[in-house]
Formats: C-alpha cells, structure tokens, sequence
C-alpha cells in the first residue's frame, strides 16, 4: 500500500502545474466588447454558483470604462463558434449592460474594474477560465514579478479597423514590468508594463508565468501615458501628443476584490449545469480611455 501512495504521488508531481490553464485558453476566453461609439475587451471567467454549487456562473471582466462610454441597455459581446469541418467564425451576441440608466455590473469603489453576470443558454459558444487563474494578494506578496519580467497582453487592439482575425479572436503582444515595488497590494492597485496599448486594448487580460508555476492572470489594460509636446515652427504652432510606451494596468487583486462585492445569485434556469458549449477542440472557457485621454 504505501508503495501504491508514493507511486501515486510522484505521478501527480510530473504533472505540470501550469496545464491547467494554457495561453490559448486564455485567448480563447477573450472577447471583444462593441459598441457604437466604443469598443474595449473583456475575458471570461466562470466559479460555482454560491447558492446552486452545481451549475456555473460565467462573469465578464473588464474596464468599468468600457461599460460606462457605452450608452443604452445594450453592449456587444463578439462570440466565436466552430463548425464541424473546425473553421472558425465571428458571431454577435447582445448583452444587457444597464436596466434604464441602472448599471448591471458592479464596479470597484477606486479602480477601473467592473464584473458584470453573463446569462447565456448551454448552447452559446462561450469559453471561459477558473477563477483561480487570477493572482491572488498572496501569489504577489510570495511571488511577485520582478522588473524587466516578461508579461503577455491579449486584446483587440483598434478594433474597428484592425481585424487580423475574421472568427474574432484577440492577438497577443509580449510586454515586461516596469514598476518596482508591486507590493504590497493595497499601496500599488495599478502598476506599468513597458509596451504601448491602442483604443480596444481597455479590459483586456495580462498574465504572466513568474507568479509560482502556474500561469496566472496578473491583471487587466487600464490605460496608456502620453507626453504632450509644444511645437513652433515659423508658419505654425500647436501640440502634437506622443506614447510614453508605458500601460497602466489594475491588478488582479483588485478584480478579485470586485468579484467580491457581487451579491451571490442564481443563474438563470436555462443555463446548463456546465454552461459550456459542446464543440470539438474547445478545452475551456476567457477603448482604451487613458488617465490622459486620447482624442
């Protein structure tokens, strides 16, 4: 018996612990936001029901705004579905963001955070990620990244006119961390990666593989700096703005400390116990406005 044990256990320590979740499910749970007049990112994240621990609510993540520069009850939320011969395309779902001027979603108190609930029938193509792939206050405080580490962004960078992808999903951009310290939390809710961001960019998910073994999502696009500059020529003057090259971004204990805030509910009866889609290849379910906004 004891031989059985140590043969178990040594099994489940050759199992990477980072196969839980891989960067094209993170991708995968990554969505474009649309808007009319707006567009930002969002990604996907589903944990038990608090009241029916047997079916599953999936929570949108992104910029509160994003949210609050779309106007009316109704926002965008591009899906993506496969067909039997495994190409992939792009499809529309409507989400209700607002009951009249009420908002849905909830909003961190200080940060630029907001989750808002997803109600989709079992059959909607919707990825998403455990909730667990956010860094925890306790994975910065034990293994915070350090300067110059690298870091990824997924998002939709200028998403009206950029589409490198006719199904819909996000690219991937490779940045590091500039700020120093990161921790404690409650002192440095915001941080800065070294790479520029685009309108569309705002929400979208950053994540990061130095936080333990595990990859883990350290937190989500708020926005870029800018440096303004004055010119004078002899026929002309004005300001022209440049990118500082440097993304704020909120960290993922702050959108844990939002998911926090939402009062437990039941998803609604149509959703399945699983609220995943049934399409092969799937394995899981995941505007930018400046401090300095952008004209």
């Amino acid at each position: 018996m004891r031989l059985f044990i140590f043969a178990v256990l040594v099994l489940e320590l050759a199992v990477p612990a980072y196969a839980e979740v891989t960067p094209s499910q993170i991708v995968l749970a990554s969505y474009r936001v649309e808007h009319p007049n707006t567009t930002g990112t969002g990604f996907v994240l589903d944990r038990p029901d608090p009241n029916e621990p047997e079916r599953q609510q999936l929570l949108l993540v992104t910029a509160a705004h994003v949210f609050e520069g779309m106007k009316g009850e109704t926002a965008t939320l591009v899906l993506r579905e496969q067909n039997e011969g495994g190409k992939w395309a792009a499809k529309s779902e409507k989400i209700r963001i607002r009951k009249g001027q009420k908002p849905l979603w909830v909003q961190h108190p200080k940060e630029d955070v907001a989750v808002i609930f997803l109600d989709f029938p079992s059959e909607k193509p919707i990825d998403s990620l455990p909730i667990s792939v956010l860094a925890t206050a306790e994975d910065w405080n034990t293994h915070a990244p350090e300067p110059g580490s690298f870091i990824r962004c997924v998002g939709y960078p200028h998403a009206p006119i950029f589409k490198p992808s006719r199904a819909g999903f996000a690219t991937t951009r490779l940045g590091c961390i500039a700020d120093y310290p990161l921790t404690p939390i409650d002192d440095h809710p915001k941080y800065l990666v070294d790479f520029n961001i685009f309108e569309g960019n705002s929400g979208g998910p950053i994540y990061s593989d130095q936080l333990g073994d595990e990859i883990k999502i350290i937190g989500l696009v708020h926005g870029q700096h800018f440096i303004d500059e004055r010119f004078k020529n002899i026929y002309s003057e004005g300001m022209t703005r440049k990118r500082l090259g440097l993304a704020i971004i909120e960290s993922s204990a702050v959108i844990l400390e939002t998911i926090e805030k939402i009062t437990p509910k039941t998803v609604s009866k149509k959703a399945s116990s699983s609220s995943r889609p049934k399409i092969k290849a799937l394995i899981r379910r995941g505007l930018q406005k400046s401090i300095d906004k952008e004209e």
